[in-house]
């Protein structure tokens, strides 16, 4: 951690870090202990706090097990110890030391003494947050040019208000999203800088009447977790989010639509910028036929629907085609066969529908070359890092 105001979110990320059931060892500059006090990170990771490069070493006598572990952290084997590192909040400061080659306190010794194969893995990830000029200051961005090209993996500060008052780019990164990046570098030995991925999210909401619709109960959190996911893994992701009933990920560009057509328009619009197309939205099949509002006196209403016209068969006929993923809410898995097939796709998702609603999914996997993979019940989250891992083995196969 280095100084800034954004100083105090380590914390947060350090929660996440251990309920993930991680060893967590926390190394502070003097600047970043003028924000948040020391002690605060020491009761969290259950660790002492790493602060000197040179700390003082108490007579032999007074030495314990517990002061030999804290003399062993303070040093520079740190660097051997982890097996991810992550500057967050970093400030323009530590960023330009580690790309002049710096070493003059601890945390920069400890970034110029990581292994060159746990940088080149993406391992160790930088989360900036600075004023909005110093980010667009050319030394700043030419500096995080050159540790980019070296591997290191940057995950980009947002837009908004800024504690100086000023507004722009500068403000550190959600810190959902550090975790995911952290725990992606954990999780996977290939990486997908650069592939293009669209991920569909959310539901549509088709008009009964100008002030009614007819939707259904999809929240598209799992949509989003996929989409925290890819970005995690290093791709250039577009969220593209009907209706939804969590918060969007921040941080990652986002096409808001309401209904069928309007995420059809949408779908079909990114085909030519995207490599990968994960279909996680649940599109209404019909709509109805809309007349006006309808009168309240009436003891029964006749709706006329029609049906939708089917996104993913529209992709299936385009060219290029992108990598594409389906999912397939039913029982049946004859059914998601037959549209693994008819559609054309690389994969099918096939969830029960008891799932349906909830934090959790009990997934199995149809692929369009290969045996099918059979998951057990876990969290949407857990499944967006599998889903990641088996779209990047294809995509790679492809290619």
């Amino acid at each position: 951690m280095t100084g800034g105001i954004a100083a105090y979110k380590g914390l947060e990320l350090l929660r996440l870090m251990r309920k993930a059931g991680w060893e967590v060892t926390v190394v502070m500059t003097r600047a970043a202990c003028k924000f948040v006090g020391p002690e605060s990170f020491r009761a969290l990771s259950g660790r002492p706090v790493a602060l000197e490069l040179f700390p003082k070493v108490r007579p032999r006598s007074d030495r314990s097990a517990a002061s030999d572990s804290a003399k062993r952290i303070q040093h520079v084997d740190l660097a051997g110890w982890a097996e991810v590192v992550v500057v967050a909040p970093a400030t323009a400061n530590i960023i330009g030391k580690l790309a002049s080659g710096i070493a003059d306190d601890l945390l920069s010794t400890i970034l110029l003494a990581v292994p060159l194969e746990l940088v080149r893995a993406g391992r160790v990830i930088i989360a900036p947050a600075m004023n909005v000029n110093m980010w667009h200051n050319p030394s700043v961005r030419r500096n995080i040019s050159l540790l980019k090209e070296q591997g290191y993996r940057f995950v980009e500060p947002e837009s908004g208000e800024l504690a100086c008052g000023t507004s722009g780019p500068g403000r550190l990164a959600d810190v959902q999203l550090i975790f995911e990046h952290c725990r992606q570098a954990l999780q996977f030995r290939h990486r997908l800088d650069g592939v293009r991925v669209t991920v569909t999210t959310g539901r549509t909401e088709e008009p009964l009447d100008p002030v009614r619709v007819i939707t259904n109960r999809s929240s598209g959190l799992l949509g989003v977790e996929i989409a925290r996911a890819f970005a995690a893994a290093g791709a250039s992701v577009r969220l593209i989010a009907g209706p939804v009933s969590v918060p969007l990920p921040q941080g990652i560009p986002q096409r808001l639509v309401w209904t069928a057509e309007e995420m059809r328009q949408a779908v079909l619009q990114s085909l030519p910028e995207t490599d990968i197309l994960i279909m996680c939205a649940a599109v209404a099949d019909y709509r109805p036929i809309a007349t006006g509002k309808t009168k309240e006196h009436k003891e029964q209403l006749v709706v006329k629907l029609e049906r939708t016209i089917d996104i993913l068969k529209e992709v299936s006929r385009a060219n290029p085609k992108p990598l594409v993923v389906g999912f397939s809410l039913d029982d049946s898995l004859a059914r998601a066969r037959k549209k693994l097939r008819a559609k054309r796709l690389e994969m099918i998702v096939a969830n029960p529908l008891v799932t349906a609603g909830s934090d959790t999914i009990r997934p199995t996997l149809l692929f369009a070359d290969g045996p099918k993979k059979v998951l057990p019940k876990m969290a949407k989250s857990e499944f967006a890092l599998r889903l990641v891992a088996e779209v990047g083995r294809l995509y790679r196969l492809r290619r």
